[in-house]
């Protein structure tokens, strides 16, 4: 398993910030390696909502992903895990008040799926830093328009 934290400051609200990252239909605004998201059930911020995403895979081919809303608790954080049959990514994204804004914790988990493993577990810790580097600059001005 791989795993990248990150931090973002932002002028908005704790709850405008939230609000902006929860709405899963909005995430190729902050990750271009995300297209393609739709809702597929649920009412958006409750827990168990899903949304069918499409990616980059490992084999350079297009892939679905679908993401399910496992924890809420708005507005400070929620939790969200996303599963196809190559890899199975769990994020949790929290939301705290400071001076300017806020600031918001990004913890993202990346687990290979399948014997063999499209990759090495070797190869995976420098692939999903490179990966989250791409959400990590997308949020800095997804969360400072």
């Amino acid at each position: 398993m791989a795993q990248q934290v990150f931090s973002v400051q932002s002028a908005l609200s704790v709850r405008e910030a939230f609000d902006r990252c929860i709405d899963l239909q909005r995430v190729n605004e902050w990750d271009r390696g995300v297209t393609n998201p739709r809702r597929t059930s649920g009412e958006g911020q409750a827990v168990g909502s899903t949304y069918e995403v499409t990616v980059t895979g490992f084999d350079g081919q297009p892939a679905t992903v679908v993401y399910t809303l496992l924890e809420v608790e708005a507005p400070h954080r929620f939790v969200m895990e996303g599963i196809n049959d190559s890899f199975r990514a769990y994020d949790v994204l929290t939301f705290t008040l400071n001076k300017g804004g806020c600031e918001l914790h990004y913890d993202a988990q990346l687990e290979l799926l399948g014997s063999p493993p499209p990759i090495a577990d070797d190869d995976l810790d420098s692939l999903f830093s490179r990966v989250a580097a791409v959400p990590r600059q997308g949020l800095s001005s997804f969360l400072n328009p």
